[in-house]
């Protein structure tokens, strides 16, 4: 994959935040062509509704990837094998040291992975879906991904919309993003 397009730069959002989405990989049509992480596609469009039902703006939040680069099988977006995760284990690692966020959701399978990985857990999804999980100085916080395959077969958008409230009232009182858009000065 090392003739891919990584997707990693000012798009993903800022890195003084207390909130960081890792998801799986770009898309091939959402990120994988907009630069824009979770933008530019049908799990987009779900991420963009998941946002906005709690009041997140992106510039407010970091949303990045387990693995940067786009797999394609038969031009196709395909799962990340374990290799390349591994891969890609040490920038989301320093990622995660710099920005020091207050929680890392994960958003599907491949992200919790990841994050199992890095910090010697042993998470599963549905065992464990929106809940917050204390692990040294953050709360892991997994979600299930937002592409039209997971909603109509695993975690419906209603669902998932009720999952992201529970990650907003999971945020320290202190947060910057616990201004709810009802309640924001500028609105």
């Amino acid at each position: 994959m090392s003739d891919l397009p990584a997707v990693l730069s000012s798009k993903n959002g800022s890195i003084y935040t207390d909130l960081i989405f890792i998801a799986e990989a770009p898309g091939r049509f959402g990120s994988g062509r907009t630069g824009i992480p979770f933008h530019g596609d049908r799990s987009g469009d779900n991420f963009e509704q998941l946002l906005n039902c709690v009041g997140f703006k992106r510039k407010d939040i970091f949303v990045t990837n387990a693995v940067l680069c786009n797999p394609l099988k038969d031009g196709n977006n395909r799962r990340p094998t374990t290799k390349e995760i591994d891969n890609c284990i040490p920038f989301l690692e320093n990622l995660i040291n710099i920005i020091t966020p207050k929680i890392i959701s994960t958003v599907g399978g491949v992200g919790l992975e990841a994050i199992n990985r890095i910090f010697e857990t042993r998470y599963k999804l549905a065992d464990v879906v929106a809940s917050p999980l204390p692990i040294g100085k953050f709360i892991l916080f997994p979600l299930y991904h937002p592409s039209p395959r997971v909603i109509h077969t695993k975690r419906s958008l209603d669902q998932q919309k009720s999952d992201f409230k529970k990650l907003f009232n999971n945020l320290p009182l202190s947060s910057q993003l616990r201004v709810p858009k009802e309640q924001s000065p500028n609105n």
